[in-house]
């Protein structure tokens, strides 16, 4: 009887030491000039982003086994799903979706080797190097090439525009921005009717683009108010 008074005794320290050093490792002060080993701030964040999508990875595979179930009571023939394989069936999709976006992003990669730049959780096409960037001036004189060779397109084709760069009549060279790509040509703009955006520059031209406008002047936009524009007058060509 005393022996096992003992072994439980001990038990119950075993647990009380236990517990004090939990308490304190997560201290985060020392006091009196005690070592405290905490982890770095980098490593803290790490390992709360880590918890978080644990915690949902075991919340969605509980839901998953609630929602399958659910289903096996109206179809007999389907197999009751426990928690664990809840758990095996969460992760195998997980992976399958991971295999599918590696794929494509391998393919967009392939299609346009080093083109892509990561922008917070997004990727954008790489902008040029300053260097191989042709000054404002160029830029500008390039544009009214464009814009002579539109207009005398538009002569002879009753006032419209190309329909594509690549367009009968059209020299596909004049299309060619010096940076690398292509002018875009934005549809359902006729030259000298109103001041829509007719072309302007590809995004390896940078933040601020040079547009040309219906009126056959030439400017500059920045990457937002450009998209905001072109999105404008095609939401106006549909009907």
């Amino acid at each position: 009887m005393a022996r096992r008074s003992c072994q439980h005794l001990c038990m119950v320290d075993k647990r009380l030491v236990a517990i004090f050093l939990g308490w304190a490792a997560a201290t985060t002060t020392a006091n009196a000039g005690m070592t405290v080993f905490t982890l770095t701030d980098m490593a803290r964040l790490r390992l709360e982003s880590l918890s978080f999508f644990i915690v949902a990875f075991l919340l969605i595979a509980l839901a998953v086994k609630a929602l399958w179930n659910h289903l096996a009571k109206a179809i007999p023939s389907w197999p009751r799903l426990g928690y664990s394989r809840a758990l095996a069936m969460v992760f195998l999709s997980g992976l399958l979706f991971y295999v599918v976006l590696t794929m494509i992003s391998g393919a967009r990669e392939l299609l346009t080797p080093g083109a892509w730049e990561k922008q917070g959780v997004g990727y954008r096409l790489r902008a040029a190097p300053d260097d191989a960037l042709p000054d404002k001036e160029t830029r500008r004189q390039n544009m009214q090439g464009l814009r002579d060779a539109i207009w005398a397109y538009a002569e002879n084709h009753q006032g419209e525009a190309p329909a594509s760069p690549f367009s009968p009549g059209m020299d596909a060279a004049v299309w060619r921005f010096p940076a690398g790509g292509f002018y875009a040509l934005v549809p359902g703009t006729k030259p000298g009717v109103g001041r829509g955006i007719i072309a302007y520059e590809p995004a390896s031209a940078g933040p601020r683009r040079v547009v040309l406008l219906a009126d056959g002047s030439v400017g500059d936009l920045p990457e937002g108010t450009l998209n905001s524009r072109v999105i404008q007058q095609l939401e106006q060509l549909q009907p």
